[in-house]
């Protein structure tokens, strides 16, 4: 019962709103370049198009991410808590020394925090004052949820006016039916080729390699959809395993939860877990499998 927290499944959907947001017209397509927007002045993120911070792929690896620093939210080798892009304003990233006059590195997949933030401020951004419409719109029209879903904010001391500034962060919670019902939505907008079904068509046909050297799972042998996909693509984990043949959708958050959609068998698989300690292969891939 209650809300759960599903942290990087809330990368997803910051992916799913920055469709919506296409397709209402504040962003114009996922090759539009980051150009103008004074918060990545000076950056290595200034002028890149979306598409690359979308597939995780910003050049940004030197800075923050998986690739070297075993961590998708903390810069460089920091320890302490001001270090987590998730704690603080993303304008405050962008002006500090260690991100300011860098250049974009080797466009490869790098897992982080900071292109997802990023994401989804330029889409707060670009939408202005009718953010929350379009929120409304994913969650309540379109998913039709029956409780309140949100995304946290990189609020560590909040100020004043803490209700205008760069504070968008990814981490999403919701209930575990209204969870269900977000999947259900994302899988009617594909099948029925809607403007976010195309959106969603798209990330998957400009989806890249992880190139991970193996998919032996975690350091405690434990699997979920993103320890166990060959591919990246719009902020979704794509080609299980076993499975790159046929169109199937991931989303890994905290815990273990994942939510899991086969377009072409139209199932659904969504896990609420606060532990990661479960059978993945045999609660998920063995269903996936299934005829």
């Amino acid at each position: 019962r209650g809300l759960l927290p599903s942290h990087s499944m809330g990368k997803s959907l910051v992916s799913y709103v920055t469709g919506y947001a296409i397709c209402d017209g504040y962003v114009d397509n996922v090759d539009v370049k980051l150009d103008d927007w004074p918060v990545l002045k000076g950056t290595l993120y200034e002028g890149q198009k979306l598409i690359d911070l979308l597939n995780m792929k910003a050049g940004d690896q030197k800075i923050i991410g998986e690739k070297y620093y075993n961590s998708d939210n903390r810069i460089k080798d920091g320890k302490l808590w001001k270090d987590n892009v998730n704690v603080l304003p993303l304008l405050q990233f962008m002006k500090s020394d260690i991100l300011q006059n860098t250049k974009k590195g080797a466009s490869i997949y790098n897992y982080n925090a900071l292109a997802t933030n990023i994401i989804m401020n330029y889409t707060i951004f670009k939408a202005g004052d009718d953010y929350q419409k379009l929120l409304n719109k994913v969650f309540k029209e379109d998913a039709k949820i029956k409780n309140s879903v949100y995304f946290h904010k990189t609020l560590r001391s909040p100020p004043s006016n803490q209700d205008k500034g760069e504070y968008g962060r990814y981490s999403f919670y919701a209930d575990r039916y209204d969870y269900l019902r977000i999947a259900k939505a994302v899988m009617d907008h594909w099948n029925n080729d809607t403007c976010v079904g195309k959106y969603l068509k798209t990330v998957y046909e400009r989806r890249i390699n992880k190139n991970k050297k193996n998919y032996d799972g975690d350091r405690s042998g434990q699997f979920d959809v993103a320890m166990y996909t060959k591919k990246y693509g719009g902020q979704f984990h794509f080609d299980i395993i076993g499975l790159s043949k046929r169109k199937i959708l991931g989303m890994s958050g905290f815990g273990g939860q994942n939510i899991i959609i086969d377009f072409e068998k139209k199932r659904i698989i969504v896990v609420n877990s606060r532990d990661r300690h479960y059978n993945w292969k045999k609660i998920v891939l063995k269903k996936l499998k299934q005829k």
